[in-house]
């Protein structure tokens, strides 16, 4: 299918005045704000039920190994310019109760580039005999906001509001817990804790504040008979710039190794999952159906997910 252009990412020629450009840069950004914040300005992964770490710091060093974990996701496929995101993962007890965990992330959308580091520590406690545990977790990141003013093609490229850096660097942090055993799990994480403002100097026109997220989520695992699980869960998300979705989702898990599910993500799309796992290795793929006004735009997005379970040489 040949790629549909897009009024909102696609390349601009501004041939105004002045004063009429500065209105156009900033309705730009306002766009890019909202396609941001249509993704939580943190954009969502459908998988996140395979790496909770993907989701929530309070995640890192649950498992006896060491998940090495690989996601590529490509937002609205068909549109120029559409976002997408890239992670590298992995995380571990490093020591009893004690885990740790590292992300490299890059996500594009249009001009726009965040890329960045995050390293993540936990705390777990036991509680009781039954196998359940508390985490908490706190991450410190740490990445650059770049934007390639090369492609955005303008009649005056003197102009105030054009002069500004192309590039900041952005520390944050996110918090979480994690309550967790065998057969379910629910836990709560804030991420963008600092809520800096994204301003690159261009007599304040090029701006975007990073505003808290708050992510609460759990599932249960039902046995269904000797070969097969279902492990409904569900996402709740709420933005402090007034923006609230969820993902209702449920997954069967057939002999522990094929997996199929259907989430729906409140005002978004609908969501087909599949899924194979192995001792040593993991691999899902989803695609997300759009149900908003971009499906005129886009046929949907895709996301790959691949794991690779390592031995953890430091687990106690």
């Amino acid at each position: 299918m040949a790629q549909k252009s897009s009024p909102v990412l696609s390349i601009l020629y501004i041939n105004q005045n002045p004063a009429a450009m500065k209105k156009n840069i900033l309705l730009i950004f306002t766009i890019l704000t909202i396609i941001e914040l249509q993704a939580q300005q943190i954009p969502h992964f459908s998988q996140y039920h395979m790496n909770h770490y993907i989701l929530n710091p309070a995640a890192s060093g649950i498992t006896d190994n060491l998940p090495l974990s690989l996601v590529y996701r490509k937002l609205w496929a068909g549109i120029n310019g559409s976002p997408s995101v890239q992670m590298l993962s992995g995380n571990f007890e490093v020591y009893k109760n004690m885990g740790v965990g590292a992300k490299l992330f890059n996500y594009q959308a249009g001009p726009v580039r965040k890329t960045g580091l995050e390293a993540t520590y936990s705390y777990h406690i036991n509680l009781g005999t039954s196998g359940t545990k508390l985490s908490f977790g706190l991450s410190g990141l740490i990445y650059q906001y770049f934007l390639n003013k090369s492609e955005l093609k303008v009649e005056d490229n003197t102009d105030q509001a054009f002069l500004g850096t192309e590039k900041m660097i952005v520390p944050d942090a996110s918090f979480g817990m994690y309550l967790y055993n065998e057969k379910y799990y629910a836990g709560i994480s804030i991420p963008q804790l600092f809520q800096k403002n994204i301003d690159l100097k261009s007599d304040k026109i090029i701006q975007q504040k990073q505003v808290r997220h708050y992510y609460l989520h759990g599932g249960y695992c039902f046995e269904a008979g000797t070969d097969f699980k279902i492990e409904p869960s569900l996402l709740l998300k709420f933005v402090e710039a007034g923006l609230y979705q969820a993902d209702i989702s449920a997954h069967t898990i057939y002999k522990n190794f094929l997996s199929f599910g259907l989430s729906f993500r409140t005002s978004d799309a609908l969501i087909i999952h599949l899924g194979y796992k192995s001792e040593v290795f993991q691999a899902g793929y989803s695609f997300d159906l759009t149900v908003t006004p971009l499906r005129s735009h886009s046929y949907g997005s895709h996301e790959i997910l691949l794991i690779y379970f390592l031995d953890n040489f430091l687990r106690p």
